[in-house]
């Protein structure tokens, strides 16, 4: 499979051409204002390149969209110019907002496989408690820091993991695709763990590598759904989230009757390695900024001209190492204690995810040891 521009090298030349030809008596016409602030949301919507939930710069979203004005390559009678890549019209193909449905709702379902294989993990523990108790010599409450790690790893990796596939040059795949290798090698760690110390050290671990598919989820939905769709879509993700702590003790219940504790991380494992193989590849990236990027440097390579650059090529190109990182992952922290609203409602959530977390540890007390319920009839009390 190539791409346009690699079937003929010719292709991006000529459109160049094209444009010069047909926007040439109308470049002095476009408002040097920024394009943000004047163009309507819904149509910048419309070319993929509005970043939804995007914790990273702002000064990166808007570098996302100043070009849709010219729908292509905007061009300038100096020869140092910036030739600027962007989408070929508004039905360019490699524009997720512009592919099929079946692709997209494939795209979708590996997102939501995703959150629910990562974050079973969390409550799928719980029912080997007992059992790591007694193995590794230590109370039941001390046995609880399994759960309770891996709850703060993945509370605490979206505010490096989500920042990071925000940037163009890395994207929202390999950011998926990386640390889910990283997150299925870790569960080994958990499995032969020789002492209790180690098992916590790599819960811990586990949840903070797996967190881009909680911190991120929803910006791929918004990636690739249009406004009208995309709140359904991002909900359906989120009953996803919701469901896989939910069912994680049933999972974890049953694999523990059978085989003991270390086969709950077991079945994390086979799920999440599954997940990995399905993202290596099947998922593209859907990410605008990086999809035009990539593009970029392909077109770079054939044409050997320089000149051609994304839009988000510049913006990175004007800004220092230390400015990209400072916007990247210290102002997502900074919105997060600063702003108000958004203070509240991450103190919201943290109560309702404090509450939820409470049952898995409450309904073992109350069902076995107080009904006789054995681990996997506990478990379907979840339900």
């Amino acid at each position: 499979m190539q791409y346009s521009e690699e079937q003929d090298a010719s292709v991006w030349p000529d459109y160049l051409k094209t444009e010069t030809a047909m926007k040439g008596t109308d470049e002095a016409s476009i408002p040097t204002t920024d394009t943000t602030e004047n163009e309507n949301p819904e149509d910048l919507e419309a070319f993929g390149l509005y970043a939804v939930m995007s914790q990273c710069s702002t000064r990166l979203r808007r570098m996302s969209t100043v070009s849709t004005l010219h729908e292509g390559v905007r061009n300038s009678p100096s020869a140092n110019q910036p030739l600027v890549i962007n989408w070929q019209g508004p039905d360019d193909p490699e524009n997720p907002q512009n592919w099929s449905m079946a692709k997209k709702v494939f795209v979708s379902t590996l997102i939501w496989l995703l959150t629910f294989a990562i974050y079973d993990g969390s409550a799928i523990y719980t029912p080997g408690i007992p059992s790591v108790s007694e193995q590794l010599g230590v109370s039941s409450v001390a046995a609880t820091l399994g759960l309770t790690l891996f709850v703060a790893g993945y509370g605490l990796g979206p505010m490096i993991w989500s920042p990071l596939s925000e940037i163009p040059m890395i994207g929202r795949s390999p950011t998926y695709v990386l640390t889910l290798v990283v997150f299925v090698f870790f569960n080994f760690g958990v499995i032969y763990a020789k002492n209790f110390g180690m098992l916590l050290a790599f819960r811990f671990l586990t949840g903070f590598i797996g967190s881009p598919a909680l911190a991120t989820g929803a910006a791929s939905m918004g990636d690739i759904w249009s406004p009208g769709i995309r709140d359904y879509m991002i909900g359906i993700w989120g009953m996803f989230a919701i469901s896989a702590p939910v069912l994680g003790p049933m999972l974890g219940g049953f694999a523990f009757s059978a085989k003991g504790w270390t086969w709950t991380i077991w079945q994390l494992l086979w799920i999440s390695a599954l997940t990995l193989v399905l993202f290596f590849f099947c998922l593209p990236e859907t990410f605008a900024p990086n999809i035009l990027a990539r593009r970029a440097r392909r077109v770079r390579r054939i044409t050997g001209n320089s000149q051609y650059m994304s839009e988000s090529e510049l913006e990175i190109k004007e800004m220092k190492t230390m400015e990209v990182l400072f916007e990247s992952l210290v102002r997502p922290s900074q919105l997060c204690f600063m702003e108000l609203i958004v203070l509240l409602l991450n103190l919201y959530m943290s109560l309702i995810y404090g509450i939820l977390y409470i049952w898995f540890e409450a309904f073992p007390i109350i069902f076995e040891e107080i009904h006789g319920f054995n681990p996997e009839q506990s478990g379907l009390a979840f339900m």
